[in-house]
């Protein structure tokens, strides 16, 4: 892809130059009766004179290319970049010299070839230091504006590059809040189980286990496989039915190709953690009902629960902010997160495009 980039802009590059250097042959005057008039004392001893007319243009012309490559890639890098004042008057005397050098190169090859056109055979005049000068400034200012637009794609790609690393910094410190929040609540509920010397203990370990593999070898990765997520949501279930008492009635329906697809690990847990910590109570119903739903335009995610208020006091607001700050930068304009809160009940509907 570099190669082909670099190849085309080489071949525009050569396309731009080859106009640049023919141009003067469409602008030689052929057809002028004047010149004609004059031209008719050597037209018998010079019959190509228009061919000669073209290769003095092409000579300035030609030093101009050259010219145009030594300032874009020693002159303006060398005195104009280093912001030093000498440097801009350095500049300006040597650009002043290379018109001064560029002009008397193409006044000389023009006197050669025309030496047989004594219409041709006069002092330098104030119009063709005129002339040259417009063509050698426009080649300079070209420059200069290539030269501008060339630094200020390097500053965007730098500022690019600075932004996605600081992302990534951030994902990754998103990442190790999430770790730990959810690795102290499933402690908590061993430590209950053990409490209780539930059977249940071992099995909570074995899951934890299984859980703690799936956040050390998956969640390095930008994306995995949306069955991986159901599989470790299905663990995170399982451990959290085996602390809760009867009261706890969970649902969990996937509709859809849960293969078809690629989601963010560890995106959909805060939003399950969320229902299970503030939505369970051995004292009442706790109804908690999951759907995922997966077609090929998008993802449909939606989490609801009951509210009890004695247990709203205790919310830490870790979880539902970091999944909101990591949706906006993994999925920028691709997604829409609604959370109604009611007295009752706590839904959390997201959608994710996968197109």
């Amino acid at each position: 892809m570099i190669l082909d980039k670099r190849f085309y802009n080489i071949l525009l590059q050569m396309l731009l130059w080859g106009v640049f250097l023919v141009l003067p042959y469409f602008m030689i005057p052929h057809n002028s009766p004047e010149l004609n008039r004059q031209l008719m004392l050597v037209r018998e001893s010079q019959p190509h004179w228009i061919y000669y007319m073209f290769l003095t243009s092409l000579s300035l012309n030609a030093c101009l290319v050259v010219f145009f490559y030594l300032h874009n890639q020693y002159l303006f890098d060398r005195f104009i970049l280093t912001g030093r004042p000498s440097g801009y008057v350095i500049y300006v005397v040597i650009i002043c010299l290379s018109f001064g050098l560029i002009f008397s190169i193409s006044y000389l090859i023009r006197n050669e070839l025309l030496r047989t056109f004594s219409l041709f055979e006069r002092p330098i005049e104030l119009r063709d230091v005129i002339r040259s000068a417009m063509w050698f400034f426009l080649v300079l200012f070209a420059g200069i504006g290539v030269k501008l637009t060339e630094l200020w794609r390097q500053a965007e790609r730098r500022a690019r590059d600075i932004e996605n690393e600081h992302l990534r910094t951030e994902l990754s410190f998103l990442h190790m809040q999430i770790n730990p929040h959810f690795l102290f609540n499933s402690l908590n509920t061993i430590y209950g189980l053990s409490l209780k010397k539930s059977d249940n203990a071992p099995k909570a370990v074995l899951k934890l286990s299984q859980l703690l593999r799936y956040m050390i070898e998956e969640t390095g990765q930008n994306m995995v496989p949306l069955e991986q997520e159901v599989t470790y949501l299905n663990n995170f279930i399982e451990l959290q039915k085996m602390r809760s008492g009867p009261s706890l009635s969970v649902t969990f329906d996937v509709v859809g190709d849960k293969h078809a697809a690629n989601i963010a690990p560890m995106l959909l847990l805060p939003f399950v953690e969320n229902a299970f910590k503030y939505g369970l109570t051995n004292s009442l119903d706790s109804p908690i009902d999951i759907t995922l739903t997966i077609t090929a335009e998008h993802i449909l995610f939606s989490v609801i629960n009951r509210k009890f208020e004695n247990m709203e006091r205790h919310s830490s607001g870790i979880g539902i902010p970091n999944v909101q700050r990591r949706l906006e930068l993994l999925y920028p304009g691709k997604y829409e997160l609604d959370i109604k809160d009611s007295k009752e009940t706590y839904l959390v509907k997201l959608k994710i495009a996968l197109t």
